[in-house]
């Protein structure tokens, strides 16, 4: 998800072959150079848009692109009686485990469940085009690392065990909502839409010591 700012910033880097399909106007003067819409633009779109149709149409979208979208694989692991460990990585849909491993401790061990993991994912011949999901335990540098350099994204829960980025975390929450979901005024119904305004946009960056996907 990101902010309607970031959508127009993203909108930027299209390709004038990526822009034809969108129907993108013609630059005055030329014959092939597609402009990006202005910033009011993508504002004005976003805030009147029904995010239940919206909702709609992409669900039937990634339907229909099953097997060509980037897949998204789950990093977890159980203990089985507290004497050994299964580290699975598995599909998000269904479950299906892509690559598995055997650990003895959640930490503090050569085999734990954290040495384990960036071992396991070292181990495959390349993540691209995957989205690797794990929760606090996983949330280190080094296992970061691994999934970029191996070409793919990560999406780590943050708990105190990263007490920076968990400080960080907070900050995000205590701010108003993105422009994507409307903040409910005071006092108001949050279920009738005519009660909500936006959210002014996340004026705060946060640098993550984590490498960027």
């Amino acid at each position: 998800m990101a902010g309607r700012r970031e959508i127009a910033r993203f909108a930027t880097t299209l390709t004038q072959r990526q822009r034809h399909p969108l129907g993108l106007p013609l630059k005055k003067g030329t014959r092939n150079f597609h402009k990006v819409p202005g910033y009011d633009v993508f504002y004005q779109v976003l805030t009147r848009m029904n995010p239940e149709t919206f909702a709609t149409l992409l669900s039937t979208w990634l339907c229909r692109q099953v097997g060509q979208l980037p897949q998204a694989l789950a990093l977890d692991g159980k203990m089985i009686r507290d004497q050994i460990g299964l580290l699975t990585l598995a599909q998000h849909e269904d479950g299906a485990p892509q690559a598995v491993a055997v650990y003895d401790a959640k930490e503090g061990t050569a085999r734990c469940e954290q040495t384990v993991a960036t071992a396991l994912l070292e181990s495959l011949p390349a993540l691209d085009g995957k989205l690797i999901t794990a929760d606090p335990l996983h949330c280190q540098r080094k296992l970061a690392q691994t999934i970029v350099h191996k070409g793919g994204d990560y999406l780590f829960q943050i708990k105190a065990n990263q007490p920076h980025l968990f400080q960080i975390a907070q900050t995000l929450d205590a701010l108003p909502d993105t422009p994507f979901l409307s903040t409910p005024k005071e006092g108001t119904d949050a279920s009738n839409p005519d009660s909500c305004i936006l959210s002014p946009l996340n004026p705060c960056t946060p640098i993550s010591p984590l490498p960027a996907p």
